[in-house]
Parts: structure tokens; sequence; C-alpha cells
């Protein structure tokens, strides 16, 4: 019960929600909402001209594929699962509405027209990658993409496939050869008078699962990780603002050093400049890639990679290496380790049977074999290059840098632009929604960090004696600003 004379502060409204409102669109977005940075700071112009040759001057239904376009990255900005979902809530979201320049009162697309449009316009054709590109272009304009350095990576997105369903598949395929390092290894034979070595055509046969939901996926199965059929992001973003500058798509059971060298490429060719520094992990530990580092002078950065040592408690790194002898030189005895021979896949072979024999050390070096044997790669000095630069002081700040950054741009993805799920079927597919889906992540990047260095000049111009100079400091600025140099 209630005493007599006490107030209760409770208000309870019990009008009609019918009451008229005169107001603007301008008015009902907040200043500081993420989409009218991106509509500042990001040009969307570009995507009428990429498009209107697939548009009929007299026949169809018209649309606007700027407000298409700006519907698929509303998805991906606020990590939306469903197109339908999204088209709900342009309803009602005032922020949408006036992103898109459809005020209240308008319909708004269909949840299904952008798929329409996708199956009779834009499937065939590049205009997904160009979108990417020009959005990576501008923020290359705005000073953010550092080419100093760039930072690769993969990461695996859940296919839209049941795990269970799968057909077993046997798959043979002719093993890559390195025709260079095979004619290398016969001269380095005939050198030592050894017989050349007969390389032919290896065929590798595979028992391999193949989704009957998603047939193009790939079964992605790695220790410590969820298994299932997949798809792989091969991603790389710059050192200075953590921009999207790529992003390949693969099936799941593909080797994530396997497109490394054409993306670096690609980059290249699309871009017109090449980092100078790469952070990669330990995944993309192998020759080929070292080599390419060194032959396009690249300080390329692979992370630690453990190998099997075998029973053996003397490690191969307490042999000393004399490479101007070319022996290597037993930590315990001093025997000397001469080179003898050289197998099919490039090791050299150092080894003394004789020395060996009688040694105290014999079991605790050579476990159950007879004597030690020492195996160094023809090409052992690019591996030996890539440790140095591993165990550098640069090295390190680049493999620290490399989580702060690849590692970062995949998290964000998942957990903010719905990158966890693939929600289409087919490479082809997937590789267009993802490079929409990246683009937007790339320009809610170039927004908030934009207008945040904006808001910073603007202070220290408010805050300077240089009052009286304002107004010209200020036309200064837009103009600054309109060239788009900023320095991050």
């Amino acid at each position: 019960m209630l005493r007599i004379g006490v107030e209760l502060m409770i208000k309870v409204n019990k009008e009609v929600q019918t009451g008229i409102i005169i107001t603007t669109m301008e008015d009902l977005v907040p200043k500081d909402n993420l989409y009218r940075k991106i509509d500042k700071h990001v040009d969307f112009t570009f995507i009428e001209e990429e498009v209107k040759d697939l548009y009929s001057e007299n026949n169809g239904r018209p649309s606007d594929p700027i407000v298409m376009f700006k519907i698929v990255f509303i998805q991906y900005i606020d990590g939306i699962k469903s197109m339908r979902e999204v088209c709900k809530r342009i309803k009602t979201d005032a922020a949408y509405r006036w992103f898109l320049n459809i005020p209240f009162g308008e319909d708004t697309p269909h949840f299904s027209t952008f798929s329409k449009l996708y199956e009779r316009k834009f499937k065939d054709n590049d205009i997904f990658e160009k979108i990417f590109i020009n959005i990576v272009n501008q923020a290359d304009n705005y000073g953010m993409v550092g080419k100093e350095d760039t930072y690769t990576d993969s990461t695996h997105k859940k296919a839209n496939a049941n795990k269970n369903k799968f057909e077993n598949q046997v798959v043979t395929e002719v093993k890559k050869r390195r025709l260079d390092l095979e004619a290398e290894i016969n001269e380095e034979r005939v050198r030592i008078g050894k017989k050349e070595f007969v390389y032919n055509d290896v065929e590798e046969t595979k028992n391999i699962k193949v989704s009957t939901t998603d047939p193009e996926s790939g079964y992605y199965h790695r220790s410590h990780k969820e298994k299932g059929f997949m798809y792989l992001d091969h991603r790389t973003v710059d050192g200075k603002s953590n921009i999207i500058i790529d992003a390949h798509i693969t099936k799941g059971n593909v080797h994530d050093s396997g497109p490394l060298i054409s993306r670096m490429e690609y980059i290249e060719k699309t871009y017109g400049w090449k980092p100078k520094k790469c952070g990669l992990d330990s995944g993309y530990d192998s020759l080929e890639i070292k080599e390419y580092f060194d032959e396009n002078e690249i300080y390329g950065v692979i992370g630690y990679r453990s190998y099997g040592q075998g029973n053996t408690k003397i490690r191969r790194y307490e042999f000393k290496y004399l490479k101007q002898e070319d022996v290597y030189v037993c930590p315990k005895t001093g025997i000397i380790l001469e080179y003898r021979n050289l197998s099919r896949d490039g090791n050299k072979e150092y080894y003394n049977s004789k020395g060996c024999k009688g040694c105290p050390y014999l079991k605790e070096c050579c476990g159950k074999n007879k004597y030690r044997k020492i195996r160094r790669h023809i090409r052992e000095e690019t591996n030996e290059s890539a440790r140095l630069r591993r165990l550098s002081e640069e090295g390190k700040d680049i493999a620290q840098k490399r989580r702060e950054t690849i590692e970062r741009s995949f998290a964000d993805s998942k957990c903010n632009h719905g990158f966890r799920f693939a929600p289409y079927k087919g490479v082809l597919k997937n590789q267009h929604y993802t490079w929409l889906s990246c683009a937007a992540q790339n320009m809610k990047n170039i927004a908030i960090k934009v207008d945040r260095l904006e808001k910073k000049y603007e202070k220290e111009l408010n805050n300077s004696d240089l009052s009286s100079f304002f107004p010209i400091l200020l036309l200064f600025f837009q103009k600054f600003i309109k060239t788009k140099t900023y320095s991050f």
C-alpha cells in the first residue's frame, strides 16, 4: 500500500503512437554516426561508371546500383547474417535510410533484388574485384596504405555444407617438379663423380572427402582446429593501417603456402608496387618462398617451425660447419664429417663411418645407427639467410607486428563482419562476396581513422594562437582534405 503524501516518481506514457513529428532525415541521424563518416570519406560514384554497360538503356526495371551495393556493405559492416534481415532493418533504421538516400515514406528494395542482379548481371564479370581495388586505392590516396611491409596468412570459413555428407574420391595428381633444382643436383653429382639422376613425373594418389552439398569446398583437417568442409581466405594486409590489400578464396584443403607467390605477383601487378618486408607464420616455411624473397629483395620473415630431431641427444646445430672446407666438425671428439654424397632431393650427406667407430658418444649421438650422418641442402644458404632474418631484431619486430595486423584483421572479420561462415556455395561466389566484405571492412577502417585525424587537426587549429588566421587555415585544411594527403 502507498503511504499518504508520498509521491512515486513513476511516469507511465499511455499516449498512442500517432503523434505527428516534423523533422528531416538529417536531424534524425547523429553527427558522429558511422555511416555519416563512411559517406563523407568514401566515394561510391565510381560504381555507377563500372556497371553502366551491364544495364539496358530502355529495357528492364530501373534500379540504383550504388544503393544495391550499399545494402550489401551495410550487411557486412554491421555483421548482419542475411539480406532479408538487412532489408527489414532498413525499413525502420534512420541511419540506414540516410546512407541509402531513401527517406521515410518511400519503399525500400526487396531482399531478393540484389540476388537477382547478381545472377543476371554481376556474376560473370569482375565488378566485385574492381570495387575492392578501388576502395584500397582510396585508402592509398589518404596515405593509409603502408607499402613498406605487408603481412599474409589464411583463415578458414565454414562452408554451407554438412560435414557428414560426403563421398570418398581417389584423386591422382602429378607432383610439382623443380626443374632448376633437378638440373643443379645433377650438375653437382657430376662434379663429385657420381651418376646423374633420372627424374620423371611422379603421380600422387590421394583419398579425399568431397561434399555432396558443396563439392567446391574442401575438407579442412588440422591439429587443434575444427574439422569440416571449409573455404580458405588467403589475406594480405599492410603494416601501416591494417588495410586489406588482397583476399583470395580457395578450397579448404589447399596449403597456406600454395598461393603466396602468385598473390604477391598479383599485388605488384594490381597496385604497381611490392613490399620491402613481409611477415608470415611457420606454415609458409618452404624453400621456394624463401628463394622468391631473395630474388625480389624482400625482407621476408617466416615463423619458426620445429622439425623432428630423432632420438639423438647431440643436435645437428651443435656440429660446426666449415664453409671453405665444406665439412662438419663433431662437437664432442672433433672428428671431421666429410661431404660424401648428394641425394635425389638435394641433400648433401656428410659422414665419417670409420671415425665414428668406437666413439664413446656413439649411442648418445647416433642412437641405433652405426655412424652419424648430417644432411645439408644444396641451397642451404637460402635457409640460413631466412633464419638470420627471423632471429634479427628487425625480424622479431616484424613477427610481433604480424600478430597485431593480420591476426587482428581476421578477428575483426569474424567477430564484427560475419566472416565465420560462407553462406554461399562455390569458390567464385564466395570470392565475389569476400571482396565486398573486405571492401566494407576497409571502408570502416578509412572512415574511423580519417575522421579521428580530422578532429585532431581541427582541435589543434582551435587551440593555436593563430585565431585571427583561422578562416584562412580552415580553407587550406579543406583543400588538404580534398587532396587526401594524410599522414598516419
